[in-house]
């Protein structure tokens, strides 16, 4: 009987560290630039409809935001059911709108440099088969209409 609690708290452990980290990469000029900084999902299941977040820092030496772009990848679907926070949990206004596979969030507010938004997808559905999903995000700046890469938000499921 000992045993087995010991086999059964070993195993939960080992489950319990193999639990992945979620990865972001970055532009290397983080000083000027906003950049994908963090990622997580939950839940951690490779089927049924999951949240994907990311943050998005914003330099203090970087212009006023105006827009995200998020490019959805294949095998995935996102609902319009997305918000947006500052680093403290505040909401955010935020238009956003899906056309495609192209995730657009307007802010009415620009965005200021220093800040750091919290982005939940909160009704993804997965339709393919992969583990791993990147989203290419962009930026727009007040008075440019130039679409500028920022970063890629990396979420996956290895087993």
């Amino acid at each position: 009987m000992m045993k087995n609690i010991i086999y059964l708290a070993t195993l939960t452990l080992a489950l319990t560290a193999s639990i992945p980290a979620a990865y972001a990469t970055h532009l290397p000029d983080k000083g000027i630039y906003p950049h994908v900084f963090s990622t997580g999902q939950f839940p951690q299941t490779k089927w049924g409809t999951i949240r994907q977040s990311f943050q998005l820092q914003i330099p203090p030496q970087s212009n006023n935001l105006s827009e995200l772009d998020i490019e959805i990848p294949k095998g995935l679907t996102v609902r319009n059911d997305i918000s947006v926070s500052d680093k403290f949990g505040r909401k955010v206004q935020a238009n956003t709108s899906i056309n495609g596979n192209k995730i657009m969030i307007a802010f009415p507010q620009a965005v200021s440099p220093g800040s750091i938004l919290n982005i939940d997808m909160n009704r993804v559905n997965r339709t393919g088969t992969s583990n791993a999903w990147l989203y290419r995000v962009s930026a727009k700046f007040v008075g440019s209409n130039v679409e500028m890469p920022v970063g890629i938000a990396r979420f996956g499921l290895f087993y």
